[in-house]
Order: structure tokens, then sequence, then C-alpha cells
């Protein structure tokens, strides 16, 4: 059998993508440019520390992610990091509000458990629709 190269082209991009998307399901950790030390996590003040005082902590976050919404309540940024200690691997969210201040830090295993280990009260919020 054979494929003209477009054909063959597409196949490879479509296996490459699904490669990627694979490397995101839950349960599978991506590399570790360096390992999380939780006991940095700790140092983390919720409701000061800021974005770049975060990344001077823990370094670069393995993702980012950023909603775009304009309600302060459902923060805009989030941070994610990938850890392991003695109960297995688990992902390390901060969650930022409109000015870059840290509001949330929450654990979550690959099981799918959630723990939040700081929480700030939400922001006056002063942005009108």
């Amino acid at each position: 059998m054979t494929c003209s190269w477009p054909i063959a082209f597409l196949m490879v991009v479509a296996i490459a993508w699904s490669l990627v998307l694979a490397s995101d399901a839950p349960g599978s950790a991506p590399a570790l440019s360096r390992e999380l030390r939780t006991d940095l996590v700790t140092k983390i003040r919720i409701g000061s520390a800021t974005r770049d005082g975060v990344a001077k902590l823990l370094g670069r976050p393995w993702r980012t992610v950023h909603y775009g919404d304009c309600n302060a309540v459902e923060y805009q940024e989030l941070w994610e990091y990938w850890g392991h200690d003695v109960s297995g691997s688990f992902k390390l969210t901060i969650e930022f509000d409109d000015a870059g201040i840290a509001r949330v830090v929450a654990r979550t295993v690959p099981t799918g458990g959630i723990v939040v280990l700081a929480a700030a009260p939400a922001p006056e919020s002063s942005h009108q629709h």
C-alpha cells in the first residue's frame, strides 16, 4: 500500500498530537525539569506572594492556564507543578488573582483527590460589567 506525501504527513502529525495529548492524561506525569521541593511550598504566603516570588521559590511551572474571565472569584491564572513524595506523584496548583497575588494552593493526586493546602479570601472586585 502506498500513500501520497500529504496523507503521510497528516498521519505523522496526528500521531505526534496523540502522543502530546496522552502525556497529559491523568496518571501520567510529565518529565520534570527539576524536582519540586515540597518544603518550599510551605513558604508561599497566600494573599501576599506574587508570581515573581513563586517563580523564584519554585522555578518555572510545568504548565500555566489563563482563563481570561472577568470574575475575580474564579481566578484568572493557574500555575501547575509536578512533584513526588512518599505517597507518590501529585500536581501542585497555585491560583493567582488579577493582581498576580497567590490566592489558592492545592494538591491533586492522580486518582483525582484534591486537597486545598492554603487559601485566602477572594479580593474585593471593583470590575463592573
